[in-house]
C-alpha cells in the first residue's frame, strides 16, 4: 500500500496542469502567493529514477509552470528547490520541485523563503504558525490556475 501523499487522488486531482507524465500542483503550505510543485503522476523517490528522456521532460515542464505562475503572479523573478533526501530537507518521499514566483519585497528583510520552508516542513499540520490553506482556498487557487492554463494551451 502506498502512503506518498503525492499519489493520492486527491492531490493528483488537484493539478492545475499536466504534461508528459508530470503534474503542477498549487502548494497546500505556500511561502509565498503561487507558491506549486511539479511532481511526476507516479510513484518516484528520485530524479535518478529518471530515464534521460523523462528527465527533459520533467524540466521542460518545470520551465513551462515557472513562466506560467511568473505571468499569473506578476512576479519577476523565481526559486527553484529540489530536494532529495531527508538530510536535505525532503520531507516527502516523491521527487517534487519547488517553484516559488518572487517579487521584490515580497518577504521581510532579513527573511529567507528557504528558512520559511524548512520551519513550515517541520511544524505539524495543524500548528498555529504553520499556514495551511483550507480546503475551499486551496480547491479555489488550483481551479483559477487551471483554468487559465487551459486558456492558454488552447492559445498555442
Amino acid at each position: 500500500m502506498n502512503n506518498c501523499p503525492f499519489c493520492s487522488q486527491q492531490v493528483q486531482g488537484s493539478a492545475f496542469a499536466s504534461e508528459a507524465g508530470f503534474l503542477a500542483v498549487y502548494n497546500h503550505s505556500p511561502i509565498l502567493p503561487g507558491h506549486s510543485l511539479v511532481i511526476p503522476d507516479r510513484h518516484i523517490k528520485s530524479l535518478f529514477e529518471l530515464t534521460e528522456d523523462e528527465i527533459s521532460s520533467f524540466f521542460s515542464f518545470a520551465r513551462k509552470i515557472t513562466a506560467f505562475l511568473s505571468e499569473y503572479y506578476k512576479s519577476e523573478a523565481y526559486d527553484w528547490s529540489l530536494q532529495e533526501g531527508e538530510s536535505a530537507g525532503q520531507s516527502v518521499e516523491h521527487l517534487h520541485l519547488h517553484i516559488i514566483p518572487r517579487k521584490a519585497g515580497d518577504l521581510p528583510e532579513g527573511e529567507d523563503w528557504y528558512i520559511k520552508l524548512q520551519e513550515q516542513q517541520n511544524l505539524p499540520i495543524d500548528h498555529s504558525d504553520r499556514k495551511v490553506l483550507n480546503e475551499w482556498e486551496y480547491n479555489s487557487v488550483s481551479q483559477s490556475l487551471k483554468e487559465k492554463w487551459q486558456i492558454l494551451n488552447k492559445l498555442h
